[in-house]
């Protein structure tokens, strides 16, 4: 440790008095540790006294090599950028979120004549009204099913609404109001409109009364199927506003924040609530050790959080943060609006923490359990197939083509974590002879090995001709101990009759009663899912290219609003000048012109 004081010691005198963030860096480049600082000298210099530093933080400076710093104009921005290079760089001794979710909304396409209600991910359009975040995709679709059946907006694409010729099973079913075939007017869909936007802020008071006021006026005209469509409405949404609880009633607009540990493993369940509804909540793992002080641990998770997700007007947390103030200061500078950031006072915001609280141990101990399966897992997988090391990071490859082409080689990664999906690749094949297996996954490896940092284990989704091609692109680069197996279908590519074969082409049995054999079939499942999915893009990608490249003046745009509008270039071929102008960004003179190049041709 003392050679890391050392280390520190050179940079100290160079270091100013003013905040900034710090990055301690190893003998091979790699970046150890971010930090912010309203004194990069103080805080900095604190490191060479490791007495009184947490045992993590001591590792951390036997490893430093050298210090980097960046000076910022206060404390704030120092924690913006700090929040920020952690999340880019992901340093082994930060505080680090598991699993940086992305969360969807329910969008509104407010500017369009006849507006679409649809689940979104995503960037926003600046022209439609967003609701959320929501916690997962079932609740936005639960919310999504009620909201249809009180207000009938349209699902369908833009194309289903411009080809429909008759209404489709939602409007049978009380939930469109089958705007594609007429059956209702500009006026009547937007007073719709405005009552869904309307509710979803918050401003629903006078909705239901409306409603009513509707129905008995339909039953006094005698219309009784209308009446009753009414009625449904009013009793889906007496129930929502029942589910909703008394316990969300006066919170307006918050993210909850309750942290949980166990046996030294952290969780944060997030419960999100906007115009006093609840969105759900959802359950983030936080990769630390508990001799980091829990609102520490709560602070940095805050910052990290909110480098990808919008701040709402108020944050609840479980535990009090000794940088409060800082935070709300650089949520603010994020915003350019107050942001408060408190713990729970009045009891019915109390009773949801606790709720929350509950929720996240039982994700958590569910998460423990699943890992010590893992863990013993992998420790069956060395010695049935007689490896030296332990196996604690796995790639497994697949091909996927159809007749030869759009190949698509992939792999993806596992460790006793579970899947590491962001560390999953694709390769487009470069081979022209798309029709053989063996030289693909030859040429798959081969790329593959240029990246350096080889797994403790290769699967390959294939029989021996395929192990036998990905061993000899090892042999080329002169890597001979690596760890690879193969696992091939079974006859008449039969589930549960796989095989596997160890390195040297030799079949290992493993009885299909053994978690170890299921637990390989779900690691070849997910590559091979990887790769079909990769193949399918590159497909969809490839329609794209086709006969439209070639008309003249036709850029990106007008090419996707044509493929949007048109199923096929068949469909295209054969509309008539017209149907061609009901294209968005498709003008009369473009439409001759289309017209024109499909005559020729």
């Amino acid at each position: 440790m003392q050679k890391g004081i050392n280390n520190i010691k050179k940079v100290i005198n160079k270091l100013p008095n003013s905040s900034g963030v710090y990055k301690m860096i190893s003998l091979k480049n790699e970046i150890l540790y971010i930090g912010k600082a309203k004194n990069l000298f103080k805080r900095v210099n604190s490191y060479t006294n490791p007495m009184g530093l947490n045992n993590r933080l001591q590792k951390m400076i036997s490893l430093i090599e050298k210090v980097e710093f960046i000076s910022t104009e206060d404390e704030t921005k120092a924690l913006l950028l700090e929040a920020s290079l952690i999340k880019e760089i992901k340093p082994k001794f930060n505080i680090l979120l598991k699993d940086d979710k992305t969360y969807p909304n329910i969008e509104l396409r407010v500017g369009h004549k006849w507006p679409q209600i649809k689940k979104h991910r995503g960037k926003k359009n600046t022209t439609h009204a967003y609701f959320g975040p929501f916690a997962s995709a079932y609740h936005v679709n639960v919310t999504l099913d009620t909201l249809q059946k009180i207000f009938s907006l349209r699902t369908c694409s833009d194309y289903e609404l411009l080809n429909r010729k008759r209404p489709c099973i939602q409007f049978q079913i009380h939930r469109c109001s089958a705007p594609c075939t007429g059956n209702i007017s500009v006026k009547d869909y937007k007073e719709i409109v405005d009552g869904l936007l309307n509710y979803m802020n918050g401003k629903d008071s006078n909705l239901v009364n409306n409603l009513i006021t509707k129905m008995n006026k339909a039953s006094k005209e005698l219309n009784y199927e209308k009446a009753a469509n009414i009625r449904d409405k009013i009793r889906s949404l007496e129930k929502t506003n029942h589910t909703l609880q008394n316990l969300f009633k006066n919170i307006e607009e918050a993210d909850i924040f309750s942290l949980v540990n166990i046996n030294q493993h952290i969780a944060v369940e997030v419960t999100f609530c906007r115009n006093s509804q609840n969105f759900g909540s959802n359950t983030h793992f936080v990769e630390t050790k508990i001799e980091d002080n829990l609102t520490e641990i709560l602070q940095k998770f805050l910052v990290q959080f909110y480098t990808t997700q919008n701040i709402p007007k108020n944050i609840i947390i479980s535990h009090d943060i000794p940088e409060k103030k800082l935070l709300e200061s650089a949520f603010y500078r994020k915003t350019n609006s107050k942001i408060s950031i408190s713990i729970p006072k009045k009891n019915n915001i109390k009773i949801i923490v606790e709720d929350a609280k509950k929720r996240a141990e039982i994700n958590l101990a569910k998460r423990l359990a699943e890992l010590e399966k893992i863990k013993n897992l992998l420790g069956k997988l060395k010695n049935k197939f007689n490896f030296k090391n332990n196996i604690d990071n796995i790639e497994v490859y697949d091909n996927s083509h159809f007749s030869g082409k759009e190949a698509v080689g992939s792999f993806i990664v596992a460790n006793k974590e579970g899947f590491l999906k962001d560390k999953y690749r694709k390769f487009n094949i470069r081979n022209s002879n798309t029709h053989d297996d063996y030289s693909m996954m030859e040429e798959v490896i081969s790329r593959r090995i240029k990246y350096g940092d080889l797994p403790d284990l290769i699967i390959i989704d294939g029989g021996k001709g395929q192990l036998s091609k990905a061993k000899e692109a090892f042999l080329k680069s002169n890597l001979l101990n690596i760890n690879i197996i193969s696992i091939s279908k079974g006859k008449q590519r039969n589930s549960e009759k796989e095989r596997f074969y160890s390195e040297n082409g030799r079949e290992v049995h493993i009885e299909k009663n053994d978690p170890l054999f299921y637990y390989l079939l779900r690691l070849r499942d997910e590559a091979h899912r990887f790769a079909i999915n990769n193949h399918k893009i590159l497909r969809k990608k490839n329609l794209f290219t086709s006969e439209i490249d070639m008309i003249p003046n036709i850029g990106a745009k007008r090419k996707k609003n044509l493929l949007l509008f048109f199923k096929n270039v068949e469909e295209l071929k054969n509309a008539s000048f017209n149907r061609l102008c009901k294209v968005p960004g498709i003008s009369k003179a473009t439409a001759k012109q289309i017209s024109i190049f499909f005559e020729k041709s």
